[in-house]
């Protein structure tokens, strides 16, 4: 079983002024918009399964809509995660290490997810593109398969900037300043 292990001193991760609270309102705006798609599929899925068990009628493309909806709700999650660094990290490996070592892992770990974020937003951004040139539906619905791809594109984008941003403030923290 994992238990959390509190490092004391760094509570506040975010500023509450300048790019860090613009950062801060932007992804908790995601992270709700995504809470709320999981809710309505929630409801959906419940009225799929009811309807199908009392009235032999489900919701028509339901698994599609859930695949969707779930991506995309999913993805409005992950800036707010790297904001405040509450991705999933291994301090038994760490454990040992200075403040000033973890500092310089944690800095090369969010160069690390803005990287990647960038590459995703850029790659998910031409499959968007690609998709809509290629009017590719879904299969029951008809839905437009560019839609919901690049309704992904915001949520990778942002990761990007708060991954820029807490790369700023590890590297701070390994120079010994501020983290």
């Amino acid at each position: 079983m994992a238990e959390v292990i509190e490092r004391g001193g760094t509570t506040e991760l975010v500023p509450r002024q300048g790019v860090g609270r613009l950062l801060d309102r932007v992804a908790t705006g995601f992270t709700m918009l995504g809470g709320l798609t999981f809710c309505a599929l929630i409801v959906m899925s419940i009225v799929s399964i009811v309807g199908r068990k009392l009235f032999a009628a489900p919701v028509q493309g339901d698994v599609e809509l859930m695949q969707m909806g779930a991506a995309v709700g999913a993805a409005a999650f992950l800036p707010l995660c790297e904001l405040y660094d509450h991705n999933v990290k291994v301090d038994a490996l760490t454990g040992w290490m200075s403040d000033r070592g973890r500092a310089v892992l944690d800095t090369a770990a969010h160069g690390l997810l803005t990287v990647a974020a960038v590459l995703i937003t850029w790659r998910t951004s031409l499959a968007a593109i690609d998709g809509f040139s290629s009017g590719e539906v879904s299969t029951l619905l008809t839905v437009p398969m560019w839609l919901p791809v690049a309704l992904l594109v915001p949520s990778f984008a942002l990761l990007a900037l708060c991954g820029l941003y807490r790369t700023g403030r590890a590297l701070q923290g390994t120079m010994g300043g501020a983290s």
